[in-house]
């Protein structure tokens, strides 16, 4: 008696529980892939503001040749990347959150992913 008084469906509430899990998962996994990205960006600035950095200064004799070169282009290129997982100067978080904010506000209020793909 109770149950024709009240109709319920309850096929719209799993549904979207379940929709709610996977935009979760699906924002978790694409933060994940921003924040590689943003570190990745970062750990390129630093590295050649490294290389730009050594050409203000005079070639000695381990610069003057092409290995030496090469050694250091190799030695920017880790420290760039070093310094980007270690947080960097906050280019990377300032990317993220900045990409994350224009994702946020191209979002489609009926779909759950954002317009913008990489």
């Amino acid at each position: 008696m109770i149950a024709d008084m009240i109709p319920m469906d309850m096929t719209g509430l799993s549904h979207s529980v379940t929709t709610g899990r996977i935009d979760r998962v699906e924002d978790s996994v694409r933060r994940g892939e921003l924040l590689g990205a943003s570190q990745e960006f970062e750990s390129y600035f630093l590295s050649y503001l490294m290389k730009v950095m050594r050409e203000t200064v005079p070639k000695g004799e381990f610069t003057a040749n092409p290995m030496g070169e090469m050694y250091y282009s190799f030695y920017d290129e880790e420290i760039g990347k070093r310094a980007a997982q270690a947080g960097g100067f906050g280019l990377s978080a300032y990317v993220l959150d900045t990409v994350a904010r224009n994702e946020d506000l191209t979002r489609s209020p009926t779909s759950g992913p954002p317009f913008l793909k990489s």
